[in-house]
Formats: structure tokens, sequence, C-alpha cells
């Protein structure tokens, strides 16, 4: 009797640990489990470095017309207006297109001035056909002025917003050499001047090629 009482506690402790061997387990299991299942916390995507943005998200882009800002020989010069800051849209073109007429104006004027000097210490040209600037009225100041007013060309208008929220903008105008010649021409009819046009012009065109030589120049030294 004794002994069938110690072989059913010893069978019931079996019984216990292998219970509690096969709940450790479980335990063990389900905890592996789970660590298994939890994802790894993403990384923060890095932030790619952007350009400074407008006002209404789109990018701002530094410089525009560039392609159209250079003279060509032989066919037509041209100048480049930028106005930064501006309160509204108009401003910024109409402010940016006086720029670029300045721009071929003061160019054009200059040219003028040097045509007239070298013209009238030219010892082929008879003392009748002189031409002094002293003499023209207005100079050469007023009529370059106005040749380029009369024939200037917009080839590029754009428009950009600062950071800031202001306007910014970028235009470019071209004179065609023919224009640019016809208005002059027209001037000094106007002023009845007595002068030799093929020679004269000759020297117009000798400063065209000159300014147009510099502006290569400069366009090659920022390549």
């Amino acid at each position: 009797m004794d002994s069938h009482k110690a072989e059913k506690v010893s069978f019931k402790r079996t019984i216990s640990s292998g219970f509690l061997f096969a709940a450790l387990f479980l335990c063990i299991s389900c905890g592996s489990s789970k660590q298994a299942a939890v994802s790894p916390t993403p990384a923060p995507a890095a932030q790619d470095p952007t350009q400074p943005k407008m006002a209404n998200g789109e990018q701002v882009l530094l410089t525009f017309c560039m392609d159209e800002a250079y003279d060509k020989p032989g066919e037509y010069m041209a100048g480049l207006g930028i106005a930064e800051d501006r309160p509204d849209r108009s401003r910024a073109i109409t402010d940016a297109n006086r720029v670029a007429i300045a721009d071929i104006a003061s160019r054009y004027i200059g040219m003028l001035k040097n045509a007239i000097e070298d013209y009238s210490k030219d010892v082929n040209v008879p003392s009748g056909k002189k031409m002094y600037e002293s003499e023209l009225e207005g100079g050469a100041q007023v009529i370059g002025t106005k040749v380029i007013d009369k024939y200037a060309n917009v080839v590029c208008r754009k428009l950009s917003q600062s950071a800031t929220g202001g306007y910014v903008g970028y235009v470019a105008v071209h004179v065609l050499l023919e224009d640019a010649k016809k208005g002059l021409a027209e001037e000094l009819e106007v002023r009845k001047v007595d002068y030799d046009k093929k020679k004269f012009f000759e020297k117009m065109d000798a400063e065209l090629a000159k300014e147009a030589a510099r502006q290569k120049a400069e366009m090659d030294a920022m390549q």
C-alpha cells in the first residue's frame, strides 16, 4: 500500500514537472516570437539640400535670359536688365526692360562718340564733310538714346520671386544693326549734317566689331 502511494506521488511530480517545463518552453517561445516580430524603427530620411524656394514652393532660378544677353557680330546688339525686389510683377518687368535698354544705349553712345572722333580726325575726309559732336544737337547722348529707344525689341522676359516675396524681373533686348544704322542716319538727317556716309558708317562698323570682340573675350574668360 505504501509503495503504491509512493508511485502515485512520483507520477504526480513527473506530470507537474512536465507541465512546468512545457509552460516554460511556451513562455520562452512566445517571448522570442514577439521579439522577432518587432520591426526596427526606421532611421529618418536624410534631407537632400535644395535651392532656395519661392513663396509658392518653386525653386528660385538665379539667372534668366543669359543666352540672349550678348551681341551677335554682324546682326544685333544685346542688353540684359535685371530688377530685383520689386513690389509687383509689372514693376519688375518694366524696370528690367528699362535697365536692358540703358545697357545697350550706354555702349552705343560710347561707340558713337568714338566713331565721330575717328571720323573727324580722318585725313581722307574733306573738311566740308567733317562731323563734330559739339556741333550736333543734343550730342551723341541724345542721338544714341533716341535710336536705341526706337528700335529696341524684347526677346526674353522672365519673372521670379525671392524668398522675401519681392519680384525679380529679367529682360533681354536686341537692336538689329541695320535698324541702328538706319536710326542714326535718320537723326543725322534731321540735324541736316553733311557728311560722308560711307566713311562714317565704316567707323561705326569698326566700333561695333570692337565691342563684339570685347564681349567674346569676357565670355571666353568665364568658361
